[in-house]
């Protein structure tokens, strides 16, 4: 292969990335099982995941790619997409949310608010200064200071406890 048709292929991978940029496709977890969802990744920069169950987010945060869903997910990333998970608030309280905060995943509520999630043992102020309203998962164990209250407060950021 010759400097010549290398420059082309570069080009033509550039022209390919360019033309896939600010493109968002959203997919309910059943439609990701599908095969043809896997041809819109090559022309889209994020993928939308939502209707998400229990199930498929315990067997995401495990790794399990015997799950047609998980392992298209897994190749989305691989792909360079941006990926966000729509998660039903009222699963918060039970979700692996720390296995799958180590993912390169942007997590959302059904309404679109921001899931937070936090390991520290202390809970501080500064830990909330950055955060914009949604929710902050953390351990049920983590102490919370009386400043990261207020701001809690202040900022209208829930607060879920896990186990």
């Amino acid at each position: 292969m010759n400097s010549e048709q290398m420059q082309h292929i570069v080009e033509l991978i550039a022209a390919r990335l360019l033309a896939r940029v600010n493109h968002v496709i959203t997919l309910s977890q059943q439609e990701l099982r599908h095969a043809s969802a896997m041809a819109h990744f090559l022309t889209h920069d994020a993928l939308l995941v939502q209707q998400t169950d229990l199930c498929f987010l315990r067997q995401l945060a495990d790794g399990d790619q015997d799950n047609t869903a998980v392992a298209h997910l897994f190749e989305a990333l691989s792909l360079g997409m941006q990926v966000t998970l729509s998660i039903n608030s009222r699963f918060l309280p039970f979700l692996p949310l720390f296995d799958l905060a180590k993912l390169p995943l942007t997590l959302r509520d059904e309404n679109g608010n921001s899931i937070t999630c936090c390991k520290t043992k202390v809970l501080s102020y500064r830990d909330i200064i950055g955060l914009k309203g949604g929710w902050l998962v953390t351990s049920r164990k983590t102490i919370i200071t009386a400043l990261a209250r207020e701001a809690l407060t202040a900022q209208h950021i829930r607060l879920v406890k896990q186990e």
